[in-house]
């Protein structure tokens, strides 16, 4: 049989193993067992599971022949009430009803390795296939991964779970991002005021410090100080912080002080960072009158607003940041700040006054809002080395320990200055980890399930992969989707509708012009109906009152005309670009390929005559 020859020509490399998956394939020593659960019910009442379990099968063949061996791969199609059902089960494969009788289907994966530990996905959703290759190669990470990186986390937000509500006696719900972090590191919860790390933490994830002891501030320097990492959420507006009043303002910038003073880094109080061309479209009215508004402060970031050289960021297709702050380096600073997240030039600081409260006015700020062409850095990452912000000594622990304590477990000689550079990730929001600003969730077969609307857990998981040293898996996130939205479409649209939303702001101004000029006219009087006791407005103008008031309707008609060619011209240029691309999927790539198998037969015909023609003329012998 001929070699296959095989060209993966799509934007994102659906078809093609990244370099992180071959890493983590290499690595593997011993043998691992992936079982491919797909009953063949599912893909006939629903076709497009059964074109997505064509894609995952062709992936995880893929990995197979990659592995050189180290990858056993077993396929099963479960029916009801067979062995291959309850080895499903099992191994925790989600079973699905999707008709009236009472089995299940099954389209999930399990993967076994040599000591007997097991790693699932129990079912496969389609509008994850943008996760698929790194879903995968997680699953053989952990399976061939025997130390996994430790994480402690300080949070004044319940991110892990509110310990509150778990000591009253409530559930301890974490939000989705702690999920995250449980799913891909062994975690360690730690409380603000802590007198020393555990010695197992070897990445440290701060998020939204406002009540940092002194003790532990000083543990936080000395753990980065001996080679630990760390990621710091600081945030000058948590909208996520419950624990404050609406119209208080709930803020972390000094949480960290003597660190970022020190270090001649700040993210700036008080100042937030509003950003025209990445602002995220809200509903600015009410549920009965909505009007759609792009809401400043609240950014939707794509990949040309993040860092494309760091592995952090380079694979992202989106985050969703919530009142975000920025970050300033000082001229003495001994570190170097290398931008991860920043926003366009069409952007400027906005006060946090000017959205406080539950419902900030999103139409005045819009008026109001004027870029000064620079751009603002909202996540970055630091790195250099420094000296200890506590010269004079640590502080006191809070939990005074005994001579004998001291004695037996004595606490590490303070280091004076960092043993090599110090290196941290520094994000000025804590919002972004919020479940409603990246996950949408929905019922699925009777389950709430969350779907990913952007990469805000990637960005977390892959920053703390990145600072311990684990990069395999960074490559892989979010490799793309095989359907691909118009997304040029959508930013014609985005621009036309900017635009309309300009215009609509002159008319709303000329309306009220309209209104305040009529009520100022003379002439106007109020009388009360003795009787039914109403008011009733009666309004005699003059001939100059009345030419005017005929100019301003002239005036509101015009802009309204205006509007409607703004609207006619989005449609026309919107339908136009999709045409054009309808044109080139549909129809000339077909006339392109036919053109080249047209002059590939004419070129073979003629090949074909020209040695019948030479044969003819040959002499006999």
């Amino acid at each position: 049989m001929p070699p296959v020859v095989r060209m993966d020509v799509t934007e994102d490399g659906l078809y093609t193993l990244s370099q992180g998956t071959h890493r983590i394939l290499a690595d593997i020593d011993e043998p691992i067992e992936l079982h491919f659960f797909v009953s063949e019910q599912l893909g006939r009442e629903v076709p497009v599971y059964a074109s997505y379990g064509r894609r995952i099968r062709e992936l995880l063949v893929e990995i197979t022949v990659a592995s050189d061996g180290k990858i056993i791969l077993r396929e099963y199609a479960p029916k009801p009430f067979s062995d291959d059902e309850d080895k499903a089960v099992s191994f925790g494969i989600q079973g699905v009803p999707v008709d009236q009788n009472e089995s299940f289907s099954y389209f999930g994966l399990a993967g076994v390795n040599a000591v007997d530990d097991v790693e699932s996905i129990p079912f496969f959703r389609p509008e994850q296939e943008s996760l698929l290759e790194y879903n995968l190669a997680r699953m053989i990470y952990r399976l061939s991964d025997v130390n996994p990186v430790t994480v402690g986390v300080i949070s004044s937000l319940p991110i892990m779970g509110d310990m509150n509500a778990q000591g009253a006696g409530g559930m301890l719900v974490p939000w989705e991002i702690g999920n995250q972090l449980k799913e891909n590191y062994d975690v360690v919860n730690l409380p603000e005021s802590i007198d020393a790390l555990p010695a197992e933490v070897d990445v440290l994830m701060i998020v939204h410090p406002r009540a940092l002891s002194a003790r532990a501030i000083y543990e936080i320097e000395q753990f980065l100080f001996r080679g630990g990492r760390a990621i710091l959420f600081i945030d000058p507006k948590a909208e996520s912080d419950l624990s404050l009043d609406p119209d208080d303002t709930s803020a972390s910038t000094d949480g960290l002080q003597p660190l970022l003073r020190h270090w001649g880094v700040r993210v700036t109080d008080g100042q937030l960072v509003g950003d025209r061309s990445l602002a995220l479209r809200i509903n600015a009215g009410s549920v009965a009158q909505p009007v759609p508004a792009d809401f400043l402060v609240w950014l939707g970031v794509a990949d040309d607003n993040m860092s494309q050289t760091d592995p952090v960021t380079s694979q992202l297709f989106g985050l969703n940041l919530a009142s975000a702050g920025f970050i300033m380096r000082e001229d003495n600073s001994p570190f170097a700040v290398e931008p991860l997240i920043f926003s366009s030039p069409n952007s400027s600081p906005v006060a946090t006054e000017k959205v406080r409260g539950l419902i900030p006015d999103v139409l005045g700020l819009l008026e109001d809002f004027k870029p000064d062409e620079k751009t603002y850095v909202m996540a970055a990452r630091l790195t250099g080395n420094a000296a200890t912000a506590f010269p004079e000594g640590p502080p006191a622990q809070t939990i005074r320990r005994t001579e004998q304590e001291l004695a037996q477990n004595p606490p590490p000689a303070q280091l004076m200055e960092s043993d090599g550079p110090v290196n941290i990730v520094v994000v000025a929001d804590s919002d972004l980890l919020a479940d409603r600003f990246w996950l949408r969730k929905r019922q699925f077969f009777g389950r709430e399930v969350a779907e990913p609307i952007a990469s805000n857990a990637d960005f977390v998981v892959n920053a703390l992969g990145n600072l311990a040293g684990s990069d395999a898996l960074l490559t892989l996130r979010t490799r793309g989707l095989s359907r691909r939205p118009f997304e040029r479409v959508r930013a014609l649209q985005r621009r036309a509708e900017s635009r309309l939303q300009d215009r609509e702001r002159v008319l709303r101004s000329k309306l009220k012009e309209v209104q305040d000029n009529i009520a100022g006219l003379e002439g106007v009087r109020t009388v009360k109906d003795a009787e039914s006791g109403e008011v009733k407005v009666n309004v005699s103008l003059t001939g100059e009152q009345r030419s005017q008031l005929e100019s301003l309707r002239r005036d509101m008609l015009s802009i309204r005309q205006q509007l409607r060619g703004v609207q006619r011209g989005l449609r026309e240029d919107v339908e136009r670009l999709e045409t054009w691309l309808r044109f080139i999927n549909i129809g000339l790539i077909p006339l392109i390929v036919s053109a080249i198998a047209v002059a590939l037969g004419v070129l073979r015909m003629t090949r074909a005559r020209h040695h019948y023609r030479v044969i003819r003329e040959r002499p006999v012998s």
